[in-house]
């Protein structure tokens, strides 16, 4: 099997580098021959598909090194790997109000 892409390595290390909020690319993987793509939903469940197979999001008709076209509607959708760098995620801790403590 094909080692990870530097940019897929690099994503894999960043703090809130997704939103979790949609569907996201999270990594291209395998022979160029027969390239695998690994989506993550957001419920948080994760599939691993590759050229013809039927995702959530529609048919896979292609893979790119850093794309996946995907079928649905009469049309074709990409979802693209994040950007290294761009920290996408909407998610933010909770700021605890002024003057609230732990202490019951």
């Amino acid at each position: 099997m094909a080692e990870a892409s530097p940019q897929t390595r690099q994503l894999a290390t960043q703090k809130n580098a997704v939103r979790l909020n949609r569907p996201v690319l999270l990594g291209i993987f395998g022979a160029d021959s027969a390239p695998r793509a690994m989506i993550r939903y957001p419920d948080g469940r994760i599939d691993t598909v590759g050229t013809g197979d039927t995702s959530r999001l529609g048919r896979v008709v292609a893979i790119d090194d850093d794309a996946l076209h995907i079928a649905r509607n009469g049309g074709t959708d990409v979802l693209r790997l994040p950007q290294p760098g761009q920290i996408a995620s909407t998610l933010r801790p909770r700021l605890r109000p002024r003057g609230a403590s732990n202490a019951a």
